[in-house]
């Protein structure tokens, strides 16, 4: 099955893209010599090591994707030339910690990620330590994979990205949100439009993608955003009566902050809606920098106020039924009827409550994390 398929805060060192190296004017902000997330891969020959970040030591074109080209391939499974360690401890209820290092040759990193629930908030702190004896760059970004109760992405499914419609992106003095992202993955054959699946609008410095067509099996879409000086990579989704919002403290937009925005993507598949933040890490020799997701969840107050209007419309036909009941006729047939039909409308509501409550229980006992769970083989 297709790697990008998951639930929960995966993330990748990397610009999410081939090749090894980005060497001039990459990302947002036009910065040079950019790793992909690799280290030590160009000195290495086919079937020796090399680094990558957050992963371990791997094999050099043992990948299912290698080629005589000898490109990195990033979403192409490599074998360990090395089996990682990870250090696990939890200092209180509610906090974790995972640590990992590798090295080799003069390259070498440590990578920490500390995860704290507090209430309704999870904060997710990454900490990346360069132990080589060389500076290096490299972006990062968390795939946010998110899908709820065992629904495949669809109508229902919103997110809300802090994206500012610039000047130049309007059309007959109207926003024109068409012009505020490429899509890649049409160009080259293997991604659909968003337009075809979602409906894109922008107010208040919010680019809106609600979701109005559900996503095939095998169908990928990606969307890459252009540049916008004052984001800060927030954003906000909304489906099955949840609200979540997350936000990255440490962007700050001056130019003391330790982590820069790289980029900002959209990324959806059957099984994931992944907005996709993107964040320029550059690390000299025995430095280290951190950075947190803090992710707050809450209600949908719009779900559940438009799940109140239902229960208020329901509630109206129901006392108009009885209304209607209490003006019999003459005719003591047409009394019968009308006694009959105020009856099954009672019956119906009490049907419908009953079928609702069986689905519920129901649809928890079959709940999957990802839609197409049963479908996927490793």
């Amino acid at each position: 099955f297709w790697p990008e398929s998951g639930v929960g805060l995966a993330s990748e060192f990397g610009v999410g893209d081939d090749g090894d190296f980005c060497t001039y004017r990459c990302g947002w902000n036009g910065v040079n010599n950019v790793t992909n997330g690799v280290l030590g891969y160009m000195e290495a020959r086919n079937g020796g090591p090399f680094l990558k970040i957050g992963v371990g030591v791997l094999v050099k074109g043992s990948c299912q994707a290698c080629d005589i080209t000898d490109g990195y391939k990033y979403n192409s499974p490599y074998r360990f030339h090395k089996v990682p360690t990870w250090s696990m401890y939890q200092p209180s209820v509610g906090n974790l910690i995972l640590e990992h290092e590798a090295h080799l040759g003069k390259y070498g990193y440590r990578l920490k990620k500390e995860i704290t629930l507090e209430e309704d908030t999870l904060l997710v702190t990454t900490t990346l330590t360069n132990l080589g004896v060389e500076a290096f760059s490299t972006a990062w970004y968390s795939h946010h994979f998110f899908s709820c109760d065992s629904k495949p992405i669809g109508p229902g499914y919103q997110v809300e990205m802090d994206l500012k419609q610039d000047e130049n992106d309007y059309f007959n003095g109207k926003p024109n949100v068409r012009d505020m992202y490429d899509e890649p993955g049409t160009m080259a054959g293997w991604g659909h439009a968003v337009r075809d699946y979602a409906k894109l609008t922008t107010q208040d410095d919010t680019v809106t993608v609600k979701m109005q067509r559900k996503v095939e099996p095998g169908t990928r879409i990606k969307a890459e955003f252009k540049k916008d000086d004052r984001t800060t990579g927030a954003f906000a989704i909304r489906a099955c009566g949840t609200y979540m919002v997350e936000d990255i403290p440490e962007i700050q937009l001056e130019p003391t902050d330790p982590v820069k925005m790289y980029g900002f993507n959209l990324y959806i598949e059957r099984g994931t809606l992944s907005p996709e933040p993107q964040l320029l890490i550059q690390l000299q020799s025995s430095h280290s920098k951190s950075w947190t997701q803090r992710l707050v969840f809450s209600d949908d107050d719009s779900a559940q106020r438009k799940e109140d209007q239902k229960k208020e419309l329901l509630a109206q036909k129901y006392q108009q039924s009885l209304v209607k009941s209490t003006f019999t006729s003459s005719n003591p047939k047409q009394q019968h009827r009308q006694t009959n039909a105020s009856g099954l409308v009672v019956l119906l509501v009490v049907s419908i409550g009953a079928f609702a409550l069986v689905a519920q229980k129901g649809r928890k006992r079959r709940y999957q994390h990802i839609p197409d769970a049963a479908t996927l083989t490793v």
